[in-house]
């Protein structure tokens, strides 16, 4: 009897002290319908001008599938010990690495080696009932996201014909025209997953995506010479550089990737100084490509836009000279700017001959948008910047213009840190002007909370869409 009781006492405790942190928890979040209000308030008070906006490289498209449903089709098990590949070359490889990224809700993108397996994966995705495809790659997505935004948009891409026809928006030019045509896409597996999903003993804290290619014509750059060609002609506001990531452990001839590389240096120093240059990180696990992007890409750079894994891996690489494989999927604010300023500190001390100094990072993650500019840059509303970003967010992986707040949550508090190292100092967040900006040092910091999206319809192509919405309202 006593015993009964002690175990009744017990789970009163438990639960009193659980609802306690409850009611905490709940005390100290945002009121979500002033925080709606005040982000499109604050998107609102920017508008895109006649701007020209010039992007590369490369182009696929993307075939979109539940992850354990295309896994189950294929006959895949758990495994028992989940392990990272720099590339795939068995069905083994594709369940182990998956399951490395999808115990953590990391986005994770690879080379397939084995053609074949890459072919039947494809089938299998193609067979499955909710399987849907679209055009991608990350300049395409961007152009894309651009020209809905109101710009006019030069793109370095190939494509097939129906391709461009049916997925690119009006305002987005091929460069090349029908020249850039190509017989066939190459495809890029999007295997998709919802936050809670289980796979046998490994469980998926956020929604996110992991995406296979055994890409030919992104890897070897064969939109190059048509957008370098184009871009000559035009007097474009901004330049962007994304897509090198499909160079990741490409099987490349001695010397070619940096051949290749080369090129793009001399496009990126070709345009005059009233063209801004973005870069667009992507996952990558090749440290010797990523070596090359700071010698040949990075230092021409005024703008970089990055995730959460994208900014631990290039801050390890430039503090530490190695490659993070992973990292925190839903990183303190505190650890993100503090990773921020190693970054923005570290590339603009960095200088080479004919570059230019970073002036702009925008951060963008699951719960915030953070954008950092350098005071006095020719950078320009970062408020309405980071607001248009953090709906993006909700408005892309929701597929839904409307900001539903029956499907979206917060998980940004009212408060936050801005630096784990002795000199921060806690900000609270005004819900009703939600975005909350600060100065220190040289730089201008801005951050927004994102209305996340509860019932994700895709998490691919976020980042490129979330990263345009920012920048097409600072240019």
């Amino acid at each position: 009897m006593a015993s009964t009781h002690s175990i009744a006492t017990l789970i009163s405790v438990v639960v009193a002290v659980f609802m306690y942190f409850q009611s905490r928890r709940a005390s100290n979040m945002l009121p979500i319908e002033n925080v709606k209000a005040g982000l499109l308030s604050a998107e609102s008070s920017a508008t895109v001008g006649d701007k020209l906006v010039a992007i590369g490289f490369g182009g696929c498209l993307d075939v979109y599938v539940d992850a354990v449903d295309l896994l189950d089709k294929m006959g895949s098990k758990p495994p028992t010990e989940t392990h990272h590949f720099s590339t795939v070359e068995s069905q083994t490889e594709v369940e182990q690495l998956f399951g490395f990224f999808f115990q953590h809700g990391a986005a994770g993108e690879r080379y397939v080696r084995d053609k074949e397996l890459f072919r039947n994966l494809v089938s299998s995705s193609r067979s499955l009932s909710n399987v849907r495809s679209s055009i991608g790659g990350n300049a395409p997505v961007m152009g894309n996201r651009f020209a809905r935004e109101g710009a006019k948009v030069l793109l370095g891409s190939t494509f097939r014909q129906d391709t461009v026809e049916s997925g690119l928006w009006k305002g987005v030019t091929l460069a090349g025209g029908q020249s850039a045509y190509r017989n066939d896409d190459d495809i890029h597996l999007i295997m998709e997953y919802p936050a809670g999903q289980r796979w046998g003993p490994y469980q998926a804290n956020r929604a996110n995506r992991f995406i296979l290619h055994s890409d030919l014509s992104n890897a070897k750059m064969e939109s190059l010479d048509y957008f370098e060609k184009e871009l000559k002609s035009t007097n474009a506001d901004l330049l962007v550089v994304s897509g090198l990531q499909m160079m990741d452990s490409f099987p490349y001839a001695n010397g070619e990737r940096q051949q290749l590389l080369q090129r793009v240096e001399t496009v990126v120093k070709s345009v005059g100084q009233n063209t801004r240059l973005h870069f667009e990180l992507a996952s990558m696990s090749d440290e010797d490509l990523f070596n090359d992007l700071l010698t040949y890409v990075l230092p021409y750079c005024d703008s970089l836009g990055m995730n959460e894994q994208e900014l631990s891996l290039i801050q390890s690489k430039l503090l530490f000279d190695n490659l993070t494989t992973v990292s925190d999927s839903n990183p303190r604010i505190a650890s993100a700017l503090d990773q921020s300023r190693d970054v923005f500190r570290e590339l603009r001390t960095r200088e080479k001959a004919g570059g230019r100094r970073l002036t702009r990072l925008h951060v963008h993650t699951l719960a915030y948008q953070a954008i950092l500019t350098v005071r006095g840059s020719e950078w320009k509303h970062s408020a309405a910047a980071a607001a248009k970003a953090a709906l993006t967010a909700f408005r892309h992986t929701c597929a839904s213009e409307e900001i539903d707040l029956k499907r979206s949550r917060l998980i940004m508090d009212q408060s936050f840190m801005s630096s784990l190292r002795a000199d921060g100092k806690r900000i609270h967040v005004n819900a009703s002007e939600p975005v909350t900006c600060w100065s220190e040092g040289e730089y201008d910091l801005c951050l927004a909370p994102v209305l996340v999206c509860t019932q994700v319809y895709q998490t691919a192509g976020g980042g490129d869409n979330i990263s345009s919405a920012g920048l097409v309202l600072q240019i």
